[in-house]
């Protein structure tokens, strides 16, 4: 009998419906079901692990994007399909793939009876240590402060919005020099509020961050974030929200290439997929096509 694994985030609301819509799910399926949760310790990471060793033919995630994270950076290479069934905050997998985010039985279904379809990984490092994989995006300074200011108790309430309130406390701070490379070549040294690489387009909203970005392109896309004042905050905002790409080279540059360092001169924070990982001056990013097979809706 063939497995599948659940890997799900037991804080989550839905975790313990989602487990039992799993395990039915599976019977109908003719499938042994495994389930993993995740710990405070370990997002996921371990549990995919566990899962491929188990024999698993397919890898659910419950989960927000930081689960999703984990376990894709297991499954990358190996051709085990993931599929996703939202529990989170963001979703911004779900919501760059089409994977519904607010029906847990269309999330599902679409794990057993969608598509596959291969998407690129994105991998960093922190100050030379050891790569990390990311699918949606990461970043040094202004989104990753926004990240680590975010009130848990409020996400849990508010969802996305909680983002919206630490963003409206955190902009105001001071930029910081930093330098940008792309494929090796040097974009951008000035000093900035942050820099964005991305491996998908859209944010909560349907705001596209970076427009015309796909997760099977090959390519990341960055931006630079350098606004001067109130004036340059506008410009960047309507930049932004316009959906339409104008180079302002004052306020904001959007590049695009395979590898990204963004090298700041003092510690900063960092981000990937929505999880703060502290301080570091140096994060670099490479893309691997589409290393990571995922379930969407057919």
């Amino acid at each position: 009998m063939d497995r599948c694994a659940l890997i799900v985030n037991p804080s989550k609301q839905g975790a313990a419906a989602l487990s039992e819509a799993f395990r039915s799910r599976c019977a109908r399926a003719g499938m042994e079901a495994m389930v993993f949760e995740t710990t405070v310790e370990d997002p996921g990471g371990g549990m995919a692990r566990e899962a491929l060793a188990g024999g698993a033919r397919l890898v659910v995630v419950g989960g927000g994007d930081g689960t999703v994270r984990a376990a894709a950076g297991v499954l990358a290479g190996t051709g085990t399909p993931l599929a996703v069934v939202p529990l989170g905050t963001g979703n911004l997998l779900c919501r760059n793939l089409g994977i519904p985010i607010d029906d847990q039985g269309a999330a599902l279904e679409a794990a057993f009876g969608g598509r596959e379809r291969s998407i690129d990984v994105a991998w960093a490092s922190l100050d030379g240590g050891d790569e990390r994989a990311f699918v949606v995006m990461a970043g040094i300074g202004l989104d990753a402060t926004i990240m680590a200011n975010t009130d848990d108790d409020l996400k849990a309430k508010a969802g996305w919005l909680a983002y919206v309130a630490s963003a409206a406390r955190t902009i105001a701070g001071d930029s910081r020099r930093i330098r940008v490379d792309v494929d090796g070549h040097l974009v951008a040294d000035r000093r900035q509020r942050g820099v964005m690489v991305g491996n998908c387009g859209s944010i909560q909203g349907n705001v596209e961050v970076f427009p015309g970005a796909a997760v099977d392109d090959g390519l990341l896309d960055v931006l630079a974030v350098a606004p001067r004042g109130v004036l340059g905050w506008v410009r960047v905002a309507g930049t932004l929200l316009s959906r339409v790409r104008r180079r302002a080279p004052r306020d904001l540059g959007h590049f695009t290439g395979r590898t990204v360092r963004a090298a700041a001169a003092d510690p900063h924070d960092v981000q990937l997929d929505g999880d703060h990982l502290g301080l570091a001056r140096v994060l670099a990013v490479r893309i691997e096509d589409r290393a990571l097979t995922v379930r969407v809706p057919s």
